[in-house]
């Protein structure tokens, strides 16, 4: 019996758009995404299954594509490669390209097929890669990581908003946090991340719906644009002297996102850089 085909598809985007060609590859239909940042103008790949679907598949990601700069992201390509490729190398390619990643002091984020008894020592987020923003290697990810290992303290409540494959939120939890909401518009991404929280044998709720109570800690990986609309949410679910971890921010926006969230109520806490790749951390006032 032959192996199962695929269409691997690769788009060029900078830095500013691989988030929102992700996006649109995972709305697609691709079974899974990656980034190639080694190349003068990142390329993201996608991959679906060549079936009678394929070309209405390839002709709806084209019109999106054509529609980003309607909302204005002007830094994505619209040319779009496509290649044959069997299940075995699709397979391979996916296991060549996610290997344990640690980050900070305590953590390591993993994809499930990798040994990492060398890491005994630190607090593995097991993250299967798929169709759902999150796998540990993007900055945005690793700089709110980070800042829930600096800022999150046990036996808080916390909300992450955005959740993706719902790394953070699993990174939340194994790191003391007694409560965890994760949130997304997407219902792919809602399934990917119930399934992640399966994989690392965590008590998480996952959501589509927006939180309605108050928590000590939010964290929001999003796009610049969904940070400034989200400003109020935040404002009303963020407790009085409550942390507020928010990335996804090209540095272009940074000050945009910065006046938004602050007029809101609340006050900046710590920013930090990796690349051009920004996360602003804030405390909410108390009054």
């Amino acid at each position: 019996m032959n192996s199962q085909k695929w269409a691997e598809i690769e788009i060029e985007a900078e830095s500013d758009a691989v988030d929102a060609v992700g996006h649109i590859l995972s709305s697609s239909g691709c079974n899974g995404f990656r980034v190639k940042d080694d190349a003068p103008v990142p390329i993201v790949l996608g991959y679906l299954p060549m079936d009678d679907r394929l070309e209405d598949r390839l002709y709806e990601l084209k019109a999106s594509l054509l529609a980003l700069p309607d909302h204005g992201i002007t830094t994505a390509g619209s040319t779009l490669v496509v290649r044959n490729i069997h299940e075995a190398d699709w397979a391979n390619a996916w296991k060549e390209f996610y290997k344990p990643i640690p980050l900070g002091r305590t953590i390591l984020v993993t994809p499930p097929w990798e040994d990492i008894s060398a890491y005994s020592d630190r607090v593995p987020v097991i993250v299967d890669p798929g169709m759902a923003f999150g796998t540990g290697s993007h900055p945005t990810t690793q700089l709110c990581l980070v800042a829930l290992e600096d800022y999150l303290r046990p036996g808080e409540h916390v909300a992450d908003i955005g959740t993706g494959s719902g790394i953070l939120a699993i990174a939340a939890k194994k790191l003391g946090a007694n409560y965890v909401v994760a949130t997304d518009i997407d219902p792919l991404a809602v399934s990917v991340a119930s399934e992640n929280c399966s994989v690392n044998s965590v008590e998480i709720t996952v959501q589509h719906t927006e939180p309605d109570e108050a928590y000590d800690l939010v964290v929001a990986n999003i796009l610049a644009d969904v940070i400034i609309d989200y400003s109020e949410l935040f404002a009303n679910i963020v407790k009085p002297n409550g942390v507020l971890i928010a990335s996804g921010i090209i540095d272009t926006r940074e000050n945009d996102v910065r006046f938004a969230v602050e007029g809101f109520g609340f006050s900046p806490l710590e920013t930090r850089r990796q690349g051009e790749w920004v996360a602003l951390i804030f405390r909410r006032n108390s009054n």
